[in-house]
């Protein structure tokens, strides 16, 4: 069985909830989020 892979194209708050999402559903899921600025956002 091959990894899965989830590209996430923004490190905003929508695209860290969504890669966070993907997480908690399956946690063996390689994940690569990519933003243009300095900064993704975080919340804790």
């Amino acid at each position: 069985m091959g990894t899965e892979k989830l590209v996430v194209i923004g490190g905003n708050a929508a695209g860290m909830t969504a890669a966070t999402k993907a997480r908690r559903l399956n946690h063996r899921l390689q994940i690569k989020v990519f933003e243009k600025g300095p900064y993704v956002s975080y919340a804790s």
